[in-house]
């Protein structure tokens, strides 16, 4: 087992938990109140590497496996004959997938893989569902044929981990252990064109030879149809299905937490990068060196909170956050004269605002974290990898 995602039953309000892996090419929906196997979903002919609980409806749930498809599965009971809603495939992965992700509306999905591919298919509506909803275990599900985006350019390796952040998308490539000619990165980066609220477009892209990115939102002639806004600085992470992770939720501070083969986890404040400068969080070091940045920097700084000021297109600040500059993301902000974090260069890798090295007792030997997850109120996030270990964490409510 490698992936799990939760679901909730909409008539009792049970807990369920669903669980996946490389064998059996199953998933398990485990009714964990009472510790028994709810029902099992069949359908993948190949190792399932991901799951995602749909965010308007507990109980659809996403698949992405190695047999280069992501499928749609409902649990509700008036689909126990075909709960296969809808499989992507068609003209998106020639590689298995290692990763899917819903945007928070759920009208929107991600997915990436081995083939170093990110798309973004447009998910059906409830209605189109619905209606076109397989009558029984031999009828065909509903599928969709082309994303509306697609690109092998964004990250030069296979991507083993990708969400939204409001309309922006944050990824994560790794390499071979014996590639030494590209480098692990976690991107934060942006579709040109694509407003999630929007409806999706009449028609998706098609693909055409020795095209290595297709969109359906508008841009540049010149533009791939994507930009890169930022690097984030991981060092020690080159092993493979190694993920991210991220807190996003409304009213807290958006986290981004990551953990190495040394031990070390890794921590982003996003919120930091919109705030900017703050000068009682350290002493001014050199006044001259400040005066004579000059102009240049302040250009700068003020197209990074152009862009940066999207972050939280579906998510608002915390409500009891002191905010030490004005939101970026309004268009009457006055732009300091200098900010803290200099976002100029989107290939410069941003190293972390905060580390912990893991005190796990083991003698020589490090812990490798695989995955991450935090808890929905944020106080608490878990680490799990190597020798069958986990981490935890806690942080007082008060500091969030």
């Amino acid at each position: 087992m490698n992936s799990l995602t939760w679901a909730q039953d909409h008539e009792t309000g049970k807990p369920l938990l669903c669980v996946a892996g490389e064998a059996p090419k199953q998933i398990q929906v485990l009714d964990i109140e009472n510790g028994t196997t709810m029902r099992t979903l069949t359908g993948h002919g190949q190792a399932i590497n991901d799951l995602a609980t749909l965010p308007t409806n507990s109980m659809i749930i996403a698949s992405a496996s190695a047999d280069y498809t992501v499928r749609l599965w409902s649990l509700d009971k008036n689909y126990e004959e075909q709960p296969c809603l809808a499989l992507f495939a068609g003209a998106g992965h020639r590689q298995p997938l290692l990763a899917c992700h819903f945007h928070s509306n759920g009208k929107w999905m991600l997915s990436a893989g081995l083939d170093q591919a990110v798309c973004l298919w447009a998910v059906p509506d409830p209605d189109e569902l619905e209606r076109d909803r397989p009558k029984s275990e031999h009828s065909a599900p509903k599928t969709v044929y082309y994303p509306h985006f697609h690109s092998t350019e964004v990250h030069a390796n296979y991507i083993d981990c990708i969400v939204f952040y409001g309309d922006l998308i944050i990824s994560r490539a790794a390499k071979d252990q014996s590639d030494k000619s590209t480098s692990n990165e976690i991107l934060l980066w942006r579709i040109d064109g694509f407003e999630s609220g929007h409806e999706p477009p009449a028609e998706p892209p098609v693909p055409a030879p020795n095209v290595c990115s297709r969109s359906s939102f508008p841009h540049c002639k010149v533009s791939r149809g994507f930009q890169r806004l930022l690097t984030f600085d991981m060092p020690h992470t080159g092993r493979f299905y190694f993920r991210f992770g991220l807190l996003h939720a409304p009213n807290m501070r958006p986290i981004l937490a990551m953990g190495n083969e040394q031990s070390k986890f890794l921590f982003w404040d996003l919120q930091k990068l919109e705030e900017g400068y703050d000068p009682s969080e350290e002493k001014v070091k050199n006044p001259r060196r400040r005066k004579a940045k000059g102009n240049a920097a302040n250009a700068v700084n003020q197209s990074n909170l152009s862009r940066l000021g999207e972050l939280r297109r579906d998510s608002a600040p915390a409500s009891d956050t002191v905010m030490t500059t004005p939101d970026p993301s309004s268009t009457s902000v006055s732009v300091p004269p200098e900010r803290k974090f200099d976002l100029g260069d989107s290939f410069m890798p941003l190293k972390a605002h905060h580390s912990v090295l893991a005190n796990t007792g083991l003698i020589h030997q490090n812990f490798g974290t695989s995955q991450i997850a935090w808890s929905p109120d944020g106080t608490w996030m878990v680490g799990v990898g190597d020798y069958g270990m986990i981490c935890m964490f806690h942080r007082e409510k008060s500091r969030i």
